[in-house]
């Protein structure tokens, strides 16, 4: 991933104007090589603040790296945030961010420093504003690299895997303050009085734990504003297949694509399932053919060596795993014409600490394998009788739970943020000392195992209630007994047949649950177990099922259900996992 231009001096433009289609003046700082000759531009579309989060807006790419290497930068404040006119739209980013970005791009290859070339950077949030922009086309536009957010979850923000039927409120209350700042501070300009809202906000932010686990959320002080409040319904409202599907129009992008997430990122799921549905259905067969995506042991906003309660050595941050470079390297392919290789795929395998390429995604050489959830009746803890094995059951038991919402199991690491909460992998023993949580364990490994790809649980449960959750975490247990959580999932029994309607299901009928709990690429060494848990609550990360069939919020107080997981041979519940029979390890 060489570059053959001289390290070249630059300069900054702050606060360029760039008038849209209605007149709308949107402000953009402008990094570029102090030079008279015409580069590629790179375009940042960012709602939090072009000048204080100017180096995060995408850590993928090193803004010194792209400058100096003969890139333009160009980051820019959306309509209605800081230093651009106009009205937010909020989470609602299809109001206007389509054509915004349409004649931003439009805009920058007509300036006289540009060459008409120009691609998109941005993380999170940012990267839904790329595929707003990428769907509507502009002539100029010729790749993007959207890091941390797919065209998978395009308009659902940072809600949970699409179906599930459920919201994150450790996501929420960490999001919507920090949005709301600003909507404050625009309200104070305006010579309105928002101390009260500030007074609302900090007390989110000072006291996230309370916050969290107020009853009903629905009642929380900072849900008083109208804005917040819509804000609120939009992401917490779940949203039809049919619906999210009509948003996803991978048809309408013509142009290559990098996706970039970590395997602890509560949006793997989207970026992944983007990138598939590029290399299946991308508008155009250049789009097709160029889609890359790069995978690391990463969180949402952290790409350090170090993540939960591990480290996973020096390849593992942005810098050792050369990330920027990588990023170098496809804008030098899509926007200069250099004839660089870069791989479809590039992931790294946890466990092995190291990176591994790919031609296609799930690996080809992918074997599926059940592995069937046994127990004596007594799995709960785990210190229980529950087992894993490939050996699928006969006449067995069931296992059963009580579940109370008031005392829901906590999240301990895994893919969510929050204000006061640490992600990644942290180690689930007191998870598993509580009886509500079911575990199930495979023998001690006699050689090493090799899981990559994407995991899926089938179910078979019944519930005294008429609504209740069924949680599921992948596990990696060392020789001295620490289990480091991998994945999770969840679904929503009243949201089975339908995600956007409430479907009361009938109390003690068993129904099948499929529970995705996205992909992950892990080595289980010699010598560790692979365990899975199930339970009912996986809160923050999730909201808490009250277990009433109610919407989300809505409840003060719940009613306690009692759970009863099948295992048996007409309903032989069991964890569907890509093994990979040649290991990257040894091939």
């Amino acid at each position: 991933m060489k570059h053959n231009m001289k390290s070249l001096s630059a300069r900054l433009d702050r606060d360029v104007v760039m008038e849209m289609r209605d007149g709308i003046k949107l402000r953009a700082d402008i990094y570029r090589p102090a030079d008279r000759r015409k580069h590629p531009a790179i375009l940042i579309r960012t709602p939090y603040n072009k000048v204080c989060n100017a180096w995060h807006h995408n850590s993928f790419l090193h803004f010194i790296d792209a400058t100096s290497t003969g890139y333009v930068v160009v980051i820019q404040d959306v309509r209605g945030r800081f230093a651009s006119e106009g009205q937010w739209s909020g989470s609602d980013i299809f109001q206007h961010e389509g054509e915004d970005g349409y004649d931003s791009v439009e805009w920058i290859a007509a300036q006289p420093w540009c060459d008409g070339n120009v691609g998109m950077a941005g993380i999170s949030a940012l990267a839904g504003l790329q595929w707003m922009t990428a769907m509507e086309n502009p002539p100029h536009l010729k790749a993007i690299a959207p890091g941390c957010g797919g065209l998978a979850n395009i308009g659902l923000g940072m809600q949970p895997r699409r179906g599930s039927g459920v919201a994150s409120p450790a996501v929420l209350l960490s999001s919507i303050p920090g949005n709301a700042l600003e909507v404050a501070a625009r309200l104070e300009r305006e010579g309105k009085d928002a101390q009260q809202m500030r007074r609302d906000i900090a007390w989110v932010q000072s006291d996230p734990e309370r916050a969290v686990y107020h009853l009903p959320l629905k009642d929380l002080p900072i849900l008083r504003y109208e804005f917040l409040r819509n804000t609120w319904d939009r992401l917490t409202r779940p949203v039809s297949q049919a619906e999210q599907f009509s948003r996803e129009k991978y048809e309408r992008v013509t142009v290559p694509c990098l996706h970039q997430v970590g395997w602890y990122d509560g949006l793997e799921w989207a970026v992944i399932e983007s990138y598939v549905n590029m290399r299946r259905r991308g508008g155009s067969a250049l789009s097709k053919q160029c889609q890359h995506l790069i995978v690391g042991p990463w969180w949402h906003t952290e790409w350090g060596n170090f993540l939960g309660a591990l480290n996973f050595g020096p390849t593992a941050s942005l810098a050792g795993g050369m990330i920027s470079q990588s990023n170098l390297a496809f804008y030098d392919r899509y926007l200069r014409g250099v004839d660089t290789k870069l791989p479809a795929v590039r992931y790294f395998l946890m466990g092995a600490n190291i990176w591994c390429e790919s031609d296609e995604w799930p690996l080809a050489e992918t074997q599926w394998q059940r592995f069937y959830l046994h127990s004596r009746g007594h799995a709960n803890t785990s210190n229980g009788d529950g087992t894993l094995s490939r050996e699928e059951p006969q006449s067995e038991s069931p296992d059963q739970f009580c579940y109370d919402p008031l005392i829901p199991v906590p999240s301990v690491g895994g893919r969510f943020f929050g204000t006061g909460l640490v992600p990644g992998p942290l180690d689930q023993s007191r998870i598993e000392s509580r009886h509500d949580v079911l575990c199930y364990s495979t023998p001690v490994l006699e050689s090493e195992l090799e899981i990559t790809g994407p995991l899926e649980l089938r179910l078979y449960a019944a519930t005294s209630a008429t609504d209740t959750d069924f949680t599921a975490k992948l596990v990696d247990v060392y020789p001295d007994g620490t289990a480091y959580n991998l994945a999770e999932g969840i679904r929503r029994a009243s949201r089975i047949q339908a995600v956007e309607k409430i479907s009361p299901i009938i109390p003690g009928k068993i129904y099948e649950y499929v529970i995705p709990l996205g992909e992950t690429s892990q080595l289980f060494r010699k010598g560790h177990r692979v365990r899975l848990e199930i339970s009912s609550s996986n809160f923050p990360m999730f909201d808490r099922n009250m277990n009433t069939g109610r919407a989300i919020g809505e409840d003060a107080l719940g009613v306690i259900a009692f759970q009863t997981i099948y295992h048996q041979s007409e309903y032989a519940s069991y964890l569907e996992l890509p093994v990979i029979l040649s290991s990257s390890v040894t091939r």
